[in-house]
């Protein structure tokens, strides 16, 4: 049996999302397609513009068997601790027997070659990147270019791709936890990964549909509609504010005021530098977006504030390997899986947000995120703790 995995945030669900599900499957063969998908924050260090469920239910209806969520501290990490943790999780299925991701370049060979050499890691790599950082790169920068001046075979413009750099961290985990899942990449198409700008008849990405969103303060205008299958599932959202990290802005600066005398540096990718940054600029805070643009400096870049800013208001201290699979939602005529996931999976399978084996972070930061977004939509507040997996 071939089970495919695929790593996700969905932010929103779009056209290229659809069609990476159903190229997934024929490429793998797969009988059964999981998908490992952030919940209501995301890797940039940002809260979702869509719940989960939402985005969970457009993945189901469009190609995928089951939704099982990233934890939040997997799901906002770097691309190094998010590749990693999704590995990890859908490895700890115990039935996913292959890997499918998208990539500008579209070629495996050409990505693998990167994550054997950061897998291992030799010394005069590791020298290379000691001296950047002494010179003051930001970290990402740093690996990029020690990784060129170990092997000037490698191009610059593969390393410099965002699909690319997450793919190669997908490698690295395999490699690094010697998994035998089969990885497979599929050329991205349509628009750029950071293009914002919406044109017809090409494939958006999903920074694109939320800048246009922003832009036209909510509205689903046709063009946007146009790029996202299943867009009744947005009427809801339709009309209102989008959800940004700004609409979390007093809740941070209330935790940041909170007590003065708090080391931040106990909180996951707070700095020493960071936390005195924090401590000296926050009398000038006036919303989450701007001090994010304040704080950041040469060597911290702007996400990696961004993402420590929101692990101190979800009080997330470190990084931890998944410790159980929590079930967003599945197709009823994928029921089976979930049996043999139970039987044959590393880690216990979770369905219900009232089990106790489910970090009790998680449900804190899925009620912050629902307070924000019942006042913002006016709308009725819905406890995460009473809200049942989708099934469809």
């Amino acid at each position: 049996m071939n089970i495919t995995g695929i790593i996700a945030e969905y932010n929103p669900f779009h056209q290229g999302h659809a069609f990476h599900l159903k190229e997934a499957r024929r490429l793998t063969g797969a009988d059964y397609v999981i998908v490992a998908m952030s919940g209501n924050y995301v890797q940039r260090g940002v809260p979702a513009m869509f719940d989960k469920y939402i985005r969970a239910e457009a993945a189901l209806l469009n190609g995928a068997d089951l939704v099982l969520e990233l934890p939040p501290c997997v799901a906002t990490g770097s691309a190094e601790h998010f590749a990693s943790g999704a590995v990890q999780l859908l490895s700890g299925t115990g039935v996913v027997t292959d890997l499918c991701f998208g990539s500008e370049c579209g070629d495996l060979m050409m990505l693998m070659h990167p994550a054997q050499i950061l897998s291992r890691e030799p010394e005069p790599y590791r020298q290379f990147l000691k001296k950047m950082l002494r010179l003051g790169k930001p970290y990402p920068e740093a690996r990029t270019r020690a990784l060129l001046q170990y092997d000037s075979s490698l191009s610059p413009e593969l390393l410099h791709m965002p699909n690319n750099l997450l793919g190669i961290e997908y490698l690295k985990a395999l490699l690094k936890y010697r998994l035998s899942i089969r990885p497979h990449t599929l050329c991205r198409t349509g628009a750029a990964y950071h293009e914002t700008r919406l044109k017809d008849r090409t494939a958006a990405s999903a920074s694109g549909i939320r800048e246009a969103l922003m832009e036209h303060h909510g509205t689903f205008i046709p063009v946007i509609q146009e790029q996202l299958p299943s867009f009744g599932l947005y009427k809801d959202y339709d009309g209102r504010n989008p959800i940004t990290e700004n609409a979390f802005s007093l809740l941070l600066l209330e935790r940041l005021q909170r007590d003065p005398e708090e080391r931040l540096e106990s909180y996951f990718g707070v700095t020493e530098e960071l936390s005195n940054r924090i401590r000296n600029c926050l009398d000038a805070y006036t919303s989450f977006s701007q001090f994010t643009n304040l704080i950041k400096t040469r060597n911290l870049t702007r996400t990696s504030v961004s993402r420590a800013l929101l692990h101190i208001l979800l009080n997330l201290t470190e990084s931890e390997p998944p410790c159980c699979l929590r079930v967003l939602g599945f197709r009823r005529d994928a029921r089976s899986l979930l049996k043999i996931i139970c039987d044959q999976g590393m880690l216990p399978l979770v369905t219900s947000p009232a089990d106790e084996r489910l970090p009790k972070n998680w449900l804190y930061g899925d009620r912050l995120y629902e307070s924000v977004r019942s006042l913002l939509h006016h709308q009725p507040f819905q406890n995460e703790c009473r809200r049942k997996m989708l099934v469809l």
